[in-house]
């Protein structure tokens, strides 16, 4: 696709933001496609956070600028200019900006070297536009094509989801008579891991966009549990995948090994009722998305595994095979129990 909506939505807000710097006949309007450019995020909490930061670095840069041509201005300008970006840089760690002090770095040497003439006139009327700026992009992305990160999240959940199927059926096929080597289950941790990780860089455009107590707001909560669910799961299946099956040829264990593809399709199933749950459009007023209608139950082959390992002969198995056995079992439960208890969590905040 050569266009996409983002890339519109900026273009038409960028479009209607230097229409109107020029119709009102106010000086320095170019500063607000400038602004709409700057802060397009992609999200809203992503906008919010990088409007707030060009705000911020610009109050701050016309700040320092206008009290360092005057305080400064015995000493050489290169000099001055120098102490003044310091002093920036300083500030802005302390209240954290990112790229905030980029934007007052750029007030600093423009106003000190191109408007010393019309110094206050341009640091207000580039602030003024600025926030202009910042709110029309806010507008756009409320009106066009809404971006929540939230729904962004939710996506990018799904192809986590897929990564732990592809891995579920990894995992099934020793059970069905395959081989596999152990380089999947370092691929598929490797690659699961990068995916939570970049989940978890989204909770604060997602806490950004909830407003004030945002750690309480059940999508929140729900997002946080899904991907602590995620992380456990990935470690059961990586598990699964470094301990093959202990004998599947050997008739006695049939039944252990019926149990453990059983327990594995109906999570790989689960999984897929998540991913099409999460992905539905939330009705109006809806805080989360909806729940599974009925909490996941392992099948009845697995709720009866320890009864059949009481029926089976173990004796012919040595103690490293039945250690393995153990860990696979245990792996299992792991994963059941992630899903259960994120289940009934999420259950408990749709009806809230």
């Amino acid at each position: 696709m050569l266009v996409t909506r983002r890339e519109l939505r900026i273009a038409f807000m960028a479009g209607l933001g230097n229409a109107f710097g020029v119709i009102s006949g106010v000086a320095f309007g170019y500063y607000v496609p400038l602004a709409v450019f700057a802060c397009s995020g992609g999200t809203y909490g992503a906008a919010w956070e990088l409007g707030r930061q060009r705000l911020l670095g610009t109050l701050l840069g016309g700040a320092l600028l206008s009290i360092s041509f005057r305080g400064l201005n015995g000493i050489h300008f290169t000099l001055a200019i120098a102490i003044t970006l310091g002093s920036l840089r300083l500030l802005g760690g302390l209240f954290r900006l990112k790229v905030g002090y980029k934007v007052g770095g750029l007030i600093v040497v423009m106003g000190w070297l191109i408007h010393s003439g019309d110094m206050s006139m341009w640091i207000s009327l580039r602030l003024f536009w600025t926030a202009v700026g910042v709110l029309i992009t806010m507008l756009g992305l409320q009106l066009f094509w809404p971006m929540r990160s939230s729904e962004q999240v939710f996506s990018h959940y799904a192809s986590v989801l897929d990564q732990l199927q592809n891995g579920l059926e990894q995992a099934l096929a020793p059970l069905e008579g395959s081989t596999l080597s152990g380089l999947e289950a370092r691929a598929l941790q490797t690659a699961a891991r990068n995916q939570i990780i970049e989940l978890r860089t989204e909770l604060p455009n997602v806490a950004r966009e909830l407003g004030e107590n945002s750690n309480r707001h059940p999508r929140y909560v729900l997002i946080t549990d899904l991907i602590n669910a995620a992380s456990r799961l990935t470690v059961a299946i990586c598990g699964l995948l470094r301990q093959p099956p202990v004998r599947p040829d050997l008739e006695s264990l049939q039944p252990i090994h019926k149990a453990e593809r059983d327990v594995l399709v109906a999570l790989s199933e689960r999984l897929e009722a998540w991913k099409f749950n999460l992905l539905q459009p939330r009705r109006q007023g809806q805080l989360v998305a909806s729940p599974p209608n009925e909490l996941f139950t392992p099948p009845q082959s697995w709720q009866l595994i320890y009864q059949k390992l009481d029926n089976s002969d173990l004796q012919s198995l040595e103690l490293i095979q039945l250690e393995r056995m153990a860990s696979r079992m245990q792996r299992c439960r792991q994963a059941c129990r992630a899903v259960i208890e994120t289940e009934r969590l999420w259950t408990q905040l749709a009806g809230s």
